[in-house]
């Protein structure tokens, strides 16, 4: 019985590792576009403007300015009837804001204008961005 006890518990062993690693092998780009089944567009956007990961209903990110990013999306979706949702990454800076916007003047059409800021100054912060 304690043969058979410790055969099973080094399978169990065996095949946690496998899955662990398995999991780590497959584990998709940082670059690559990603599924995000319950929203029209999400995008991880770095403080420099680069698309990290985006859905394939975002088109692109451009930086206007210190704190301020326009990120244009897909003509499948209305930015201006869209409500997005905008939240700062964990390596913002502590104390920093974040205001989303649509269709600002400063961005092209069919754009969310993301600005960013700490302590009530424009500064460049990395973000998330979706549309539900």
């Amino acid at each position: 019985m304690r043969t058979r006890t410790k055969l099973v518990l080094t399978a169990v062993g065996i095949a946690s590792a496998g899955a662990t690693f398995v999991g780590v092998a497959t584990a998709a780009d940082s670059t690559d576009t990603v599924t995000a089944p319950y929203a029209q567009a999400a995008a991880q956007v770095d403080r420099d403007g680069a698309l990290a990961q985006h859905t394939n209903t975002v088109e692109s990110v451009t930086k206007a300015g210190t704190g301020l990013y326009c990120v244009k999306l897909a003509s499948s979706i209305d930015a201006a009837r869209s409500i997005p949702e905008a939240t700062l990454s964990d390596r913002a800076n502590w104390g920093s804001e974040i205001y989303a916007r649509l269709n600002a003047g400063t961005c092209p059409e069919n754009s969310v204008r993301v600005t960013t800021g700490t302590d009530g100054t424009a500064k460049d912060q990395p973000f998330f961005l979706v549309i539900p």
